[in-house]
């Protein structure tokens, strides 16, 4: 019988990230559960029985055990199998450039104690500055949740904690996109479970510069986001999803990594008929010419 309240951490390591070790320091300074917990590093086969005895010696965890996912996984793979093989009942999905806070699993025991209608634990967190000094660190206070918050972002940030339950309601992580996070927090929330925001910084990452691939395939990973959770989406969001795949020439990228709701989506299309029909450079074309004519009033109020 699967433990109720036991916490199983899962960290998808397929590059054999250097910062892993530091990881688990981070939780191996917990200040309560770690008894209840258990750790999978979910990688491609590049880990030894030497990494695991470093490990358990960082940690002083004797439940840590390699997931080893095939040489071809990829991180939604990963992940998935390390679910899969997971024993709690509430599960935790990092990456080694994560910490957590001492108190981290302190506060999710309270969370899930206070509130177990809880399906979903999301926490302020602080992002570091990368080595080479390109951004500065700084904490990232989260809002309350509200589903027209994730429709347009992927806003909820590193230490995410889902219980099984809220991850079997979900198709676990999906291939094919780079918001693999986001859309299994849109799959939670369709399938009607309950989030809760804890306002306190219990998690932090290192800042990454975006790739020019990411910037690229922005607009096809949100569109497929959409096309696979229409019904959390307004419909005016779903066309313009399809359109954008169909290449059509009104349905724009819009910003990076936010989806556009129905207005942003009206404003779009409207745009776009305007310029097929020539009609804003007709207005621009009068204002100028207003503005040039010596009869043209300038009145001060």
């Amino acid at each position: 019988m699967r433990p109720s309240n036991r916490v199983s951490i899962i960290v998808s390591d397929l590059e054999t990230h250097p910062g892993l070790p530091r990881l688990l320091q981070s939780v191996a300074r917990q200040s309560s559960g770690l008894t209840d917990t258990e750790i999978i590093v979910a990688g491609n086969g590049a880990h030894s029985h030497a990494d695991l005895a470093a490990w358990k010696a960082i940690t002083g965890i004797d439940a840590i055990r390699i997931k080893d996912c095939g040489s071809s996984a990829t991180p939604s793979t990963a992940r998935n199998l390390g679910a899969a093989t997971a024993t709690g009942d509430r599960l935790l999905f990092l990456r080694p450039g994560h910490r957590l806070d001492p108190k981290y699993l302190t506060t999710a025991a309270s969370v899930f104690e206070d509130h177990p209608e809880t399906g979903i634990m999301y926490v302020d967190y602080i992002r570091l500055a990368p080595k080479d000094g390109g951004s500065r660190p700084g904490m990232v206070q989260l809002p309350p949740f509200r589903p027209a918050l994730l429709q347009a972002r992927g806003f909820l940030g590193p230490g995410v904690l889902i219980t099984r339950r809220a991850w079997q309601s979900t198709e676990g992580f999906r291939e094919g996109t780079a918001y693999r996070e986001w859309d299994l927090w849109v799959q939670a929330a369709l399938a009607g479970n309950e989030f809760h925001h804890v306002s306190y910084p219990l998690a932090s990452c290192e800042h990454r510069k975006v790739s020019f691939r990411e910037r690229a395939e922005d607009g096809r990973c949100k569109a497929m986001l959409v096309i696979r959770n229409q019904g959390f989406f307004h419909m005016h969001t779903v066309r313009w999803a399809l359109g954008y795949l169909r290449g059509e020439k009104w349905a724009e990228s819009f910003g990076f990594m936010t989806i556009p709701g129905p207005v942003d989506v009206s404003r779009m299309m409207h745009d776009h008929a305007m310029r097929v029909m020539g009609t804003d450079t007709l207005a621009e074309e009068a204002i100028r010419q207003f503005e040039s004519s010596p009869d043209a009033v300038c009145a001060d109020y």
